[in-house]
């Protein structure tokens, strides 16, 4: 297989695009039979920096049907398969896409980047939601070749790649927009990504203009980490060749068979020694929606204050954030009275909902930061409590975690805003005057549903 990178130039003046676009048509054009695979660079419809949404949108409005029209004709002319990433408008907005077409100029298969950054997922508000459901590698096979895919950031997540792995994928397609890491960081994690996944990695990016050890990087890597290109900082294209079915196999330990890296490493894998993970896994605190099924104390009467078969009851049936109380003794916290330390509550229910953690008085905040970090719920984690000066003091040491300040009337309002929180939960009755004045001091509100034991509601 002869591989090509296209590697177009690329600038954060806007007033570039028309000509930059020329530019990689033009390279599409240069494009001939002797190849069997092209790869171009990540938002190839919008070929300068548009720093708002609205431009992202014009730009590849603009230039993205000239584009796919030009892949499909270069497929077809040159014979090959192609590869190229750009908007896709779907039912449910726009996604960043990288484009598979086959050599007949047919679109084969989408991958849509599984992990968007905060531009994206904010500034660009591009659809999102499918990358909070559990999902597999996504693998194409075309003429025989199993293709696997990574976009820009997805290249972060060293987590995916045993998945993508297992896959047993034969090239993986990397298509980019990388703008800070330098070519010898980018070249470390291309091997990495080869390696560990026995696949050549094929990645095409754009050279920014005036960066001569930034961005850019289009390389071709082989399964040992073996690199065939990498062209840094240059505009243009380059090729190599390869067999893609010509993998790496080293032995196994003593007298194991020989095995490709992944195989060797999953027969000792431990994933309760990592991060949490699965489909069990909810978005963190920031991510997770309004309104909310939360729940505070749930059936506890049905249950007999066996706070772990609570929770877990609570969470089977849907609930999305579960409230704790938190008592201390001897420097170690509990889950409320029932001799429970919150540890063992933290190890089972971590990052299958929402934590939120009732306290009566300030925790030792080193202790707590330790637990937390420890169970790796940071960003499912939110505090609570009925004195704002305990809010206070947490807002201090540990500024990250959100806070709810808890009450009978709307006098608390006041008193969050002051301890900087974001959400009050009101345990009295509540009425539609303080709901109305916490969302306009920007706070949601939390209330409990008389239509549910321990269940409560959002607003």
């Amino acid at each position: 297989m002869k591989a090509c990178v296209i590697q177009p130039p690329y600038s954060m003046d806007l007033s570039l695009s028309d000509a930059y676009f020329a530019k990689k048509l033009e390279m599409m054009d240069a494009c001939d039979p002797s190849m069997d695979l092209i790869v171009l660079p990540e938002y190839s419809d919008v070929p300068c920096a548009a720093a708002t949404r609205e431009d992202n949108i014009a730009y590849s409005e603009k230039f993205r049907p000239v584009l796919l029209a030009k892949a499909a004709e270069t497929a077809r002319r040159c014979d090959a398969v192609l590869f190229v990433n750009a908007y896709d408008l779907t039912p449910t907005g726009y996604r960043n896409t990288t484009y598979a077409f086959d050599r007949n100029g047919e679109i084969a298969g989408k991958y849509y980047k599984k992990h968007l950054p905060p531009s994206e997922q904010f500034t660009i508000a591009l659809d999102s939601d499918y990358t909070f459901e559990p999902s597999e590698p996504y693998v194409l096979t075309i003429d025989g070749i199993r293709y696997g895919f990574l976009t820009c950031y997805d290249f972060y997540f060293y987590e995916a790649f045993a998945a993508i792995a297992r896959e047993n994928v034969d090239i993986i397609i990397g298509t980019s927009l990388q703008r800070s890491d330098t070519h010898e960081a980018l070249e470390i994690m291309g091997r990495f990504l080869a390696y560990n996944t026995n696949a050549y990695v094929v990645r095409a990016s754009v050279s920014l203009d005036g960066s001569p050890d930034i961005c850019g990087a289009s390389m071709i890597v082989t399964p040992t980490g073996k690199m065939l290109v990498n062209m840094k900082s240059r505009v243009g294209m380059e090729t190599a060749e390869f067999d893609p079915h010509n993998k790496y196999y080293k032995p196994a330990g003593f007298g194991g068979k020989p095995a490709a890296h992944y195989e060797y490493i999953e027969f000792g894998r431990h994933g309760w020694q990592y991060r949490p993970g699965g489909s069990a896994i909810v978005p963190s605190d920031r991510f997770m929606g309004y309104p909310r099924k939360c729940a505070h104390r749930p059936y506890a009467d049905v249950l007999n204050d066996d706070i772990l078969a609570m929770l877990g009851a609570a969470v089977g049936t849907g609930v999305q954030e579960l409230f704790v109380d938190v008592s201390a003794e001897d420097g170690i916290l509990y889950a409320a009275e029932t001799g429970v330390p919150l540890a063992k509550v933290l190890e089972k229910f971590s990052c299958h909902a929402v934590l939120t953690l009732c306290l009566a008085e300030t925790p030792d905040a080193d202790a707590l930061r330790k637990l937390i970090h420890r169970y790796d719920c940071l960003g499912h984690c939110t505090f609570a409590a009925e004195d704002p000066a305990v809010l206070c003091a947490l807002r201090d040491a540990l500024p990250e975690i959100p806070r709810c300040l808890m009450g009978t009337d709307d006098g608390i309002l006041t008193s969050a805003a002051s301890a900087g929180c974001d959400r009050v939960y009101f345990t009295g009755e509540i009425c539609e005057e303080w709901i109305c004045r916490a969302h306009e001091m920007g706070m949601k509100v939390y209330g409990y549903d008389d239509r549910a034991d321990g269940k409560m509601e959002v607003k």
